[in-house]
């Protein structure tokens, strides 16, 4: 048992017999013999000759022994080596093959592959053992995952060829577009041993606080080597003035010219920078004064902190609870120079370090790292996170269905995914897009990856939402599958019937539940011998009938049939590239005003209603998700059970969330579970605005996953909260039956939310790429876009001015404030656009925070987007309990004064106060003075408003408010210069706010806007409009003048009127 190096011939099937074991094995052992052309010519036990004259696989006689530092493999039993992750992880420094598997026009392609690790430890390279030419390679840090077995759609298909135990899938690249290098292992120890290996190393690359620098490192490298067009190792200082444009640094070449000379310490700038120099280069080139500024104040002008110190920062600026202790802890963890280390001092690099990682973002980590919400409320609840037909990874018409399209959103905390299932070949059920060209994959392989990747996020209950079009036969067999898969995870405890609410999620922690029709109870006991009974598809014949008929234009128009409809199972490639649809075809129905959902007719399906025979193993797992077609409200609280839930188009979803109605939705959603999906005619796959179905309480707000879209970005923001589990608790005036809540009144939010006053600073960002991550084009002109959603008196959009020529380091020191009455619907989304005047200004990248998740103090947030590696955005935050000001006396003239503060509003709407803006270092005398006006700005159909940005006559920007619905606003406060003066006009209360005495107002015309569309930043504001502002500014004035006239004749009056006093000793 404990022999040396067993016979390798234990291990070896079929397969392995043919091709004995590669150098995996031999790197591991030192007694291995190996060819040249990595093949393993035999094992010996130790003292026996190390193997034969020549190799048994290409017969070639040029051998060689490899020897390590390694002591030989013991093994546990004969065949099986016991290697801890390290040393399995040692075997990528000598290198080990495997065969890369791939899809050819003549069939499968195949060749070997050596996969080695790089000499500095940081990549994965991959070679021709043949030729000795690198093939390809990728850091560490990109490397997402490694899976043992047939968990891709390559292997599924090849399930019946290749045993499982040998196939090896490493996905890597960016999260939303992964490619994925398919491997098969000589033997199956072999491909255990990889995988343990290479995840070691993916762990080591990963942990403690190197990460950053690690990613920093390897994103450095790979623009090295980019820009290092002649291979030779080193940049000359044109190949260097090149990359300075890629990365859009506008630098003159004499300061180029300078940092290139003082970053080249060997030759003085004539051989050129190597790596390292240009790391120095890089750095010396990223120097951010905010940041220099800000030590130096923290520090008393030191520029080191010390625990002490550091501690009062976090403290006072982080709003952080923290001991001294801990402070010395970050410094030991994030200091780089050992020096400042032993002396307990955070020097400006560490104090780098520690602001941009990822513990201390604008991202509350815990909420994003830790389920911190209760979880034992009723599972109507929670918010639930949710995909409409999961298996596709593009449109609905002609894209690919794919087990990965079900893989990426469950990793994303993705708790309810959909499942359309049709009859397949051989009995074997099938899941694609019916009656369109959409590709299938089996309804098993699907179940199999749900069961894998289902709880590795999160442990809490995921819904299978069942579409269903199968025979008899075929959903018996897809009970069963789910039955020998799932096994004790599967639900299938009947509700009792005398409770009036759901279980919890934690009562269904690591439960899968089926939502599908369910026979009567009476259907299932009777006639047991019957394994069948009827059921309406209307549900299924609604949500299905303006998807084929949109589909069937979309075919007409391209000339296309229906043979690929229904029947074979498609073995064509399911590719896992995404193509992101755009929504130019899609044709959306307007919200119908007249629509009464208690109406008889209001949920009639236009088409004939079917009935559908449903197999009772099929029934007998619908449990605590029953599919009912939902009659209207009164009828589903007459009747309706808590363990019903009913299907909703988006047209009629968002009827039903009108002002009208929204508050019987509510009433319905506190006790029974709704499911909202997108609108047939998105056959784009774009995605509807999810906030008004939220702020109506609909739990399952199904949204098209593989759609990279602001609305996207809005859902996965919202569910990274509260630990990335899929469920967020709703505030209580969502669940309350009885409630009073109404998210169109502001005048029911004072009684259920504590209203929030938001200080915002937007100081600067960070390696801003070029648009969709181009190498080519101009030096982008950032600015960004503040756009505050949720509650529709809390909704508005600010712009900062844009920055000319810098995407590097650009600096805007904007300060906005906001006040939000709702905050726990309120979610907060910056947009970094690159401003351009000939047409639409593209998107750079975007990061969206819900607001109770958003920490205060100096923090940085990392965008997103297409092309965006290490770039983000730099801000202050702070946030405080709102307290409205209070009313000031005002004279005769007074009371026809126009608001400064205060908007005015339609009775029925409140008042809302204004939020304000910096005005960008302005002294009083220049001065702009703001204008407001009702703008509809929506994702479909949102108010919002937009912060417009104006040129002063000096030509000073200036920031301006436009709150939605309002028809006045107060002026900005005045901007210090000092860059770290944030903080000390944050600290004063409504002195930001409270100026409306000091300017006028104007209204100006609205714009139509979505979170696609804050594309352009106007320059002026039209001429009549300055006019009018001049006018405005003119009546104020003499209303002022006429109002201190008066108070100053009423107090002469008054003293006249006073009598003398008696005792005076004067004459």
């Amino acid at each position: 048992m404990s022999e040396l190096c067993g016979l390798v011939s234990v291990l070896h099937t079929t397969r392995r017999s043919q091709s004995p074991a590669s150098s995996f094995l031999a790197s591991a052992c030192p007694v291995h013999t190996e060819c040249d052309h990595g093949h393993v010519a035999g094992a010996r036990r130790a003292g026996q000759d190390p193997g034969p004259r020549h190799c048994d696989i290409c017969r070639t006689s040029n051998l060689r022994s490899h020897v390590t530092h390694w002591p030989p493999c013991l093994f546990e039993t004969a065949g099986q080596c016991a290697l801890p992750g390290e040393r399995c992880a040692a075997i990528f420094r000598l290198g080990t093959v495997l065969t890369l598997l791939r899809d050819g026009t003549l069939g499968l392609k195949k060749n070997d592959r050596k996969f080695v690790l790089s000499k500095d430890g940081r990549d994965l390279q991959w070679w021709s053992p043949q030729k000795q030419i690198m093939k390809g390679h990728t850091p560490l840090t990109n490397v997402l995952e490694v899976r043992l077995g047939h968990t891709t759609d390559f292997f599924n298909k090849l399930q019946d060829d290749l045993e499982a135990s040998m196939c090896v899938s490493v996905v890597y690249g960016r999260p939303h577009q992964p490619d994925i290098l398919s491997l098969l292992a000589f033997t199956d120890r072999q491909a255990e041993q990889f995988c343990t290996g290479l995840r070691t190393l993916m762990n080591t690359a990963e942990t403690g606080a190197a990460k950053s620098e690690e990613l920093q490192d390897s994103w450095l490298k790979q623009m090295f080597v980019a820009a290092d067009k002649n291979n030779g190792g080193t940049l000359s200082f044109d190949e260097t003035l090149g990359l300075l444009h890629r990365i859009n640094a506008n630098l003159s070449t004499k300061q180029a010219k300078k940092l290139f000379m003082e970053a080249d310490v060997n030759d003085g700038g004539e051989s050129g920078l190597d790596f390292e120099e240009f790391k120095q280069f890089y750095r010396k080139l990223s120097m951010r004064d905010e940041l220099y500024h800000l030590l130096q104040k923290e520090s008393g002008g030191n520029c080191v902190l010390k625990p002490d110190t550091l501690q009062k920062f976090l403290v006072t600026e982080q709003h952080m609870d923290v001991t001294e202790e801990f402070c010395a802890g970050l410094i030991e963890e994030y200091e780089p120079n050992e020096t400042c280390k032993e002396q307990k001092l955070l020097s400006y690099e560490g104090f780098e370090r520690l602001l941009t990682c990822p513990k201390f973002s604008a991202f509350n980590y815990d909420h994003r790292n830790k389920v911190y919400q209760d979880m034992t409320r009723p599972l109507s609840h929670y918010y639930i996170a949710s995909s409409h037909n999961t298996y596709l990874t593009g449109d609905q018409l002609r894209s690919n269905s794919s087990v990965e399209a079900y893989i990426r959103p469950l990793k994303l905390g993705c708790r309810c995914v959909e499942l359309d299932c049709w009859d397949g070949p051989e009995g074997n059920p099938i899941i694609y897009h019916g009656h369109t060209l959409t590709s299938k994959i089996r309804f098993a392989d699907v179940i199999r990856a749900i069961n894998l990747y289902g709880f590795q996020t999160s442990e809490y209950p995921v819904i299978l939402s069942i579409e269903n079009h199968c025979s008899l036969e075929q959903q018996a067999t897809m009970a069963s599958i789910m039955q020998e898969i799932f096994g004790d995870r599967l639900e299938v405890e009947k509700p009792d019937q005398d409770k009036e609410h759901l279980p919890s999620p934690e009562e269904l922690k690591g439960k899968v539940l089926v939502k599908n029709k369910k026979l009567s109870a009476a259907a299932e006991e009777e006639n047991e011998e019957n394994e069948e009974g009827w059921v309406s598809d209307e549900d299924e014949g609604e949500e299905m009938s303006g998807e084929i008929k949109a589909n069937k234009r979309q075919k007409s128009s391209a000339g296309l049939d229906n043979k690929n409809a229904g029947g074979g199972f498609d073995s064509r490639s399911s590719s896992t590239t995404r193509r992101t649809p755009s929504p130019e075809g899609d044709v959306i129905e307007d919200i119908d005003s007249t629509f009464d959902p208690d109406s008889a007719d209001a949920w009639k399906s236009k088409e004939k209603t079917h009935k559908l025979l449903l197999a009772k193993e099929l029934s007998r797992l619908v449990t605590y998700v029953q599919a009912v077609s939902f009659k209207g409200f009164e009828e589903s609280l007459a009747s309706g059970k808590y363990f019903h839930m009913s299907s909703f188009g988006e047209k009629k979803a968002m009827s039903c969330a009108q002002r009208r109605f929204v508050k019987k939705f509510l009433r319905y959603n506190s006790r029974q579970l709704s499911r909202i999906y997108p609108a047939g005619s998105r056959i784009s796959s774009s995605n509807y605005n999810p906030i008004p179905l939220w702020n109506a309480g609909c739990q399952i707000v199904a949204l098209n996953y593989q759609t990279d879209c602001p609305e996207m970005d809005l859902n996965l923001a919202k569910f990274y909260d509260n630990g990335c589990s899929g469920y967020i608790l709703k505030h209580d005036a969502l669940v309350n039956p009885a409630g009073t809540f109404d998210p169109y009144e502001s005048t029911s939010f004072g009684s259920h939310f504590r209203p929030k006053e938001v200080f915002l600073k937007i100081i600067s960002a960070q390696q801003l790429p070029k648009p969709k991550g181009d190498e080519k084009g101009e030096v982008i002109d950032p600015y960004v876009a503040v756009q505050v959603l949720g509650a529709e008196h809390d909704t508005r959009t600010f712009l900062t001015k844009y920055i000319d020529d810098n995407g590097f380091n650009p600096r805007w020191d904007a300060k906005f404030s906001f006040v939000v009455h709702a905050p726990d619907l309120c979610l907060v989304r910056f947009v970094v656009r690159d401003k351009d005047v000939l047409s639409a200004d593209d998107l750079i990248g975007q990061v969206t925070i819900p607001l109770n998740s958003m920490c205060q103090g100096y923090r940085h947030m990392e965008l997103l987007g297409e092309g965006v590696q290490h770039a983000s955005i730099f801000v202050h935050i702070k946030i405080v309990d709102y307290v409205p000001p209070a009313p000031k006396r005002k004279g005769f003239f007074g009371r026809f004064r126009r608001q400064g503060k205060v908007a005015p509003r339609r009775p029925d709407e409140g008042q809302v106060p204004q939020g304000v803006n910096d005005n960008l270092g302005r002294s009083d005398k220049d001065q702009e003075y703001l204008t407001n006006a009702d703008v509809d700005d929506s994702l479909v159909d949102m108010p919002t408003a937009v912060d417009i940005i104006v040129e002063s006559e000096d030509n000073a920007d200036v920031g301006v408010d436009i709150p939605d619905g309002a028809a006045a606003g107060g002026a900005a406060a005045d901007d210090d210069d000092d860059d770290d003066a944030c903080e000390e006009e944050m600290d004063v209360d409504d002195t930001a706010v409270d100026n409306d005495d000091d300017c006028g107002v104007t209204e100006v015309h609205s714009a139509n806007l979505n979170l696609e569309d804050v594309t352009t930043v106007p320059d002026a504001i039209d001429a009549h409009h300055e006019q009018d502002i001049v006018e405005r500014q003119v009546e104020q004035e003499l209303d002022e003048a006429r109002e201190q006239e008066i108070d100053a004749k009423e107090a002469a009056e008054k003293a006249l009127a006073e009598p003398a006093d008696e005792d005076s000793d004067d004459d």
